[in-house]
């Protein structure tokens, strides 16, 4: 495992160690696969080393290596498809969560459980609410110094061997509230608890040793305090917890990537076609640099944004954008693996199936790609701003056409319709295809916003220019042919290259 220049020694030894521990265990996994048995000793001797306490502050018996430990364990035993989503489901499992919101006396009580082994689960899906985890039904009624919990919850990774099982439900159906998303809490669900009980345990690809079921809970109680943070902090808790675990699943693509890597390309070596090693053969070295582009870049991305969170700033656009490229490379690399070997890569004798199979399954798991996105969306365009301002231009004198601006905007002293007119028009020659938005607008004067927004309605009551109102006002306005023709005589906006013949300007 190639280590970064931003990792201590701590990092280096442990991505040694757990590089040898990961090998020494790889055997039995496999076994556990064919047989469809729970790995319960590989879990035994993760909580011998304390792998689980990787990112646990050693105050609370941790190893105290932060997100970029935990990365460094999870790509290693990544390698393992099942055993390596359980490790991410018992980091996630509450860590970051109680870390951030919980109270002193909840660190002291959870954390050092998390990092002696004890298996977690974050249970967020529901038969209702999968990407949507704001329609979340659950519900958990205050009764004195307990909730009372009641509802079902689908895809939990752990279900039924987990002991702590993190879950979100609904605290209020106040719409204001739901609009503020202050409608949900989170819980910590002890295993055993009155009325807990799991109803399923569902068949799905890449999940072969490992339980994934439904959970239902019945009139179940859970001490006030088991609650993390306050009531209505649900949702910003489960983002927080999100985030991390995006950044993890990020590090078990890697796992993936290089142990498709390690069967692909000594196969290809090995494997004669045509009189010569497959290897050989042009389209399977594409595939490969690809192979090796891929999980070359995805690494740099997945440590980097760890490294961001060690730092303690905000990941959230980092987490969603590596999650998405780390997911989306991995199941390509699956399939060119796949193509690269051939027949044998749709067998279970070779690892290459069952990679492809988590490597789609974490495309939805953790926040679905369209999630991730609309996530990478929002908060690009508010993290962004400064730097997704629409460019300012305006038409050269003596050439006539767009050029980039430099400087401030010189104001207009005063404002009146004609003024504004003239704006839009000169607006329309820069960007004819375009609305300019109101801001633009009033950044060209030195009038107040009433006066200006007086003026613009004027101009679209009369015909002269179109206005689109945001819930805010007035956001977008352009001129209308009438206003063009108002503002200035047809010659104004005339413009041809130097090739255009005279007399074919009509």
């Amino acid at each position: 495992m190639e280590a970064f220049p931003w990792w201590s020694e701590d990092h280096r030894r442990l991505a040694t160690e757990i590089k040898i521990f990961v090998e020494e265990v790889m055997p039995r996994d496999a076994e556990t696969r064919w047989k469809r048995e729970f790995p319960w000793d590989i879990f035994e001797k993760v909580a011998e080393r304390g792998y689980t306490g990787v990112a646990v502050p050693k105050e609370y018996g941790g190893m105290g290596l932060g997100a970029t430990g935990a990365c460094i364990v999870v790509e290693q035993f990544g390698r393992m498809p099942g055993p390596g989503r359980i490790l991410v489901g018992n980091m996630i499992g509450g860590l970051r969560q109680i870390i951030e919101f919980g109270s002193e006396e909840q660190k002291s009580r959870f954390l050092p459980r998390i990092a002696k082994g004890e298996m977690g689960a974050v249970v967020i899906t529901e038969p209702v609410a999968g990407t949507d985890a704001a329609a979340i039904a659950v519900t958990a009624r205050r009764d004195g110094d307990r909730y009372v919990l009641n509802g079902k919850k689908r895809f939990i990774v752990s279900a039924g061997t987990a002991r702590r099982y993190f879950v979100y439900a609904r605290t209020s159906d106040n719409p204001d509230e739901v609009a503020k998303h202050r409608h949900l809490s989170a819980f910590v669900v002890e295993r055993g608890a009155p009325g807990f009980s799991v109803e399923k345990i569902n068949e799905i690809i890449g999940f072969e040793n490992i339980q994934n079921g439904v959970l239902d809970f019945d009139d179940v109680p859970v001490p006030l305090a088991n609650r993390i943070g306050e009531e209505g902090d649900g949702w910003k808790i489960m983002t927080a917890g999100l985030n991390f675990e995006r950044t993890l699943i990020c590090a078990m693509t890697l796992g993936w990537q290089a142990e498709l890597l390690r069967n692909a390309v000594p196969y290809a070596q090995r494997r004669v076609q045509f009189g010569k090693p497959t290897v050989d053969i042009p389209a399977n070295q594409t595939k490969i640099a690809d192979l090796i582009t891929r999980l070359r870049l995805t690494r740099i991305a997945a440590y980097y944004t760890a490294y961001l969170w060690d730092l303690g700033l905000d990941i959230t656009l980092e987490s969603n954008s590596t999650k998405v490229f780390c997911a989306e490379s991995a199941q390509k690399s699956s399939l060119d693996a796949i193509q690269v070997i051939g027949g044998d890569g749709v067998t279970p004798f070779y690892p290459l199936q069952a990679f492809m199979q988590v490597a789609k399954v974490e495309n939805i798991a953790g926040g679905t790609m369209e999630a991730c996105r609309q996530v990478i969306f929002k908060s690009g365009l508010k993290l962004m701003a400064d730097d997704l301002t629409m460019p300012r231009r305006v038409i050269h004198k003596e050439l006539g056409v767009p050029v980039p601006a430099a400087g401030p905007v010189e104001k207009q002293s005063g404002v009146n319709e004609e003024k504004i007119l003239a704006v839009l028009a000169e607006d329309y020659r820069i960007n004819p295809g375009l609305y300019m938005a109101r801001e633009d607008v009033a950044a060209q004067f030195t009038a107040d916003d009433v006066t200006i927004d007086k003026a613009l309605v004027a101009l679209e009551q009369q015909g002269l220019a179109k206005i689109y109102r945001t819930k805010r006002g007035i956001g977008l306005i352009k001129a209308t042919y009438e206003g063009l023709k108002k503002a200035h005589p047809k010659e104004y906006y005339r413009w041809f290259p130097e090739w255009a013949r005279e007399d074919r300007r009509f």
